[in-house]
């Protein structure tokens, strides 16, 4: 179980969140449209995973959509405003992993086909899985990828395109960090659905990073992605 990316609910537009990264010394760039959800993001991608600034582009899409991320992202941009929302996971074949999920009575949305159109206008494909659930202040669950490829692969991939930029390859997402009302809870919670371990002080090990849970108040969400760039914090 690895991390692939952590998404913030933006309100702009993907060159407008570049252009902010860039401001702060970080190598990111637009992505391109969903055209079938209504969104589109800006991505920055690091050595073992990558931050998706997530927002609408076409509001009439998305929120007719009943795609489980464009629903959160409409709800928590309505309710919270801009912020950090959830993280996505890759457990391996997703097929098996809802079959997992639903041996422990959790409702799976089924493996959905995805795309995006990139800022050079190819098409890129993947597969999703979301665990059904209501949208509120509790906590969501994350929600999974297969990207249908070894990750060496996607990696040189994404370097040959210069999707990724070289430097960046010194940079890595480290830990990301959810405040929840009850951090225990919900750290063995999320230990049973991954099938991941936990360690008393409320974190989760992943195969590239660390899940962590901390003692917050108001909705439940994703809080802070810490990075570290030439080892430095």
């Amino acid at each position: 179980m690895k991390l692939d990316h952590a998404v913030y609910f933006s309100n702009r537009t993907p060159e407008e969140d570049a252009s902010a990264w860039k401001e702060r010394g970080i190598n990111g760039a637009p992505g391109g449209s969903h055209q079938q959800w209504g969104t589109q993001n800006a991505l920055y991608y690091v050595r073992n995973a990558y931050i998706e600034a997530l927002s609408v582009e076409k509001k009439e899409i998305a929120q007719m959509t009943l795609q489980p991320l464009v629903r959160l992202l409409t709800h928590d941009l309505k309710q919270y405003g801009p912020g950090w929302g959830t993280i996505c996971l890759r457990p391996g074949n997703l097929y098996q992993f809802e079959k997992r999920l639903n041996e422990r009575g959790y409702k799976t949305t089924g493996v959905q086909e995805a795309s995006r159109r990139t800022a050079s206008g190819s098409l890129l494909e993947w597969k999703l899985l979301f665990i059904d659930e209501e949208i509120g202040d509790d906590l969501p669950n994350p929600f999974f990828i297969d990207w249908g490829m070894e990750d060496e692969v996607r990696m040189q991939q994404l370097l040959d395109a210069g999707t990724m930029p070289v430097e960046n390859l010194s940079h890595c997402l480290e830990e990301v960090v959810f405040s929840v009302r009850d951090p225990q809870a919900t750290a063995i919670r999320w230990a049973e659905m991954l099938g991941l371990s936990r360690t008393e002080n409320n974190r989760l090990t992943l195969g590239n990073a660390e899940i962590v849970f901390t003692l917050g108040e108001g909705p439940e969400r994703l809080s802070d992605v810490r990075i570290s760039r030439d080892g430095v914090h």
